[in-house]
């Protein structure tokens, strides 16, 4: 096999891509089973190296989600997918680390998102909320019991913050107000039940976070835990039921044309200009700031 060629090896849990250079070796891993087939990464990628399979339904219920599926010879192991991946389903490293080379390289941003807790207003008859509550199993809550196994005592509360997809569940169900949870993406899914075919309850599968939801046989949405994925639009059978507009995405600051491609896909093309003209008004800010003053000396 010709050296920088990539390797694909798939099953139904993972699939692989690797390709061995001269002294750097790239390996692309994406989790089927953590994946939701959500299309941030297919509408990102620079490549269009990205593509999903469509689901496949019966009686209304999701009985295959979509499959994201990786082109080997379109890839460039730039990471941009990893960085916008909802749900952690994606990973790259090189010569066996994790790294990011479009992030190391400053051409693209890493998202803000962040969960913070207050472990001294936790009280030890909250029934473990947060570590309940969480649909990734990414809290551990430590204790203190007595000899009869009643906790008296929260020790901590642990976050593995690269399983955490910072969906607020933990943050809603804390009775304490212990918790605070800043989600990367912003924006707006409407919902219209009227276009629902009957029985159908297929977004409802797909949703990593429990957003959506069905109460008394009717199909309900909580904004607080929206990740704004699309994933749900995506298996929806009826066109127009349910549309996800992604809004704004928190990210730290970076001035790149890979950054401004992927958001001008990524987002609604009215938020997306919002933002890069605030970026050129800043820019323009900075350069005045280092101009002598009208009528000063230099």
């Amino acid at each position: 096999m010709k050296r920088g060629t990539t390797i694909k090896r798939e099953s139904d849990r993972r699939l692989v891509l690797e390709r061995k250079m001269i002294i750097r070796r790239y390996v692309l891993e994406l989790d089927r089973e953590r994946c939701i087939g959500c299309p941030i990464g297919m509408l990102a990628c620079p490549q269009e190296a990205v593509g999903l399979s469509p689901a496949l339904l019966k009686d209304g219920r999701l009985a295959e989600k979509p499959l994201a599926d990786i082109d080997p010879s379109k890839c460039n192991f730039c990471g941009e997918c990893v960085v916008l991946c909802p749900v952690n389903a994606l990973s790259l490293t090189v010569n066996g680390e994790p790294e990011i080379p479009v992030v190391k390289n400053e051409a693209f941003p890493t998202l803000i998102k962040e969960i913070t807790v207050e472990v001294a207003k936790c009280k030890p008859d909250c029934g473990l909320a947060c570590q309940e509550s969480c649909p990734v199993d990414c809290i551990e809550v430590e204790v203190e019991r007595d000899e009869e196994g009643k906790i008296v005592h929260i020790l901590d509360v642990k976050v593995d913050r690269s399983e955490c997809i910072y969906c607020v569940q933990c943050e809603a169900a804390c009775p304490e107000g212990a918790i605070a949870v800043t989600k990367p993406w912003e924006g707006t899914l409407r919902l219209d039940v009227t276009r629902c075919p009957e029985g159908c309850q297929a977004c409802v599968d797909i949703c990593p976070t429990d957003a959506l939801l069905m109460k008394d046989g009717r199909l309900a949405f909580d904004e607080r835990f929206c990740l704004y994925c699309g994933a749900c639009q995506e298996v929806c059978p009826e066109e127009g039921a349910i549309v996800v507009e992604r809004h704004r995405v928190l990210h730290t600051e970076v001035k790149s044309a890979a950054w401004t491609a992927a958001l001008e896909k990524l987002i609604s093309l009215e938020a997306a200009a919002l933002e890069l003209e605030a970026k050129s008004q800043a820019k323009r800010r900075q350069v005045l700031s280092y101009l002598p003053a009208a009528g000063g000396k230099e």
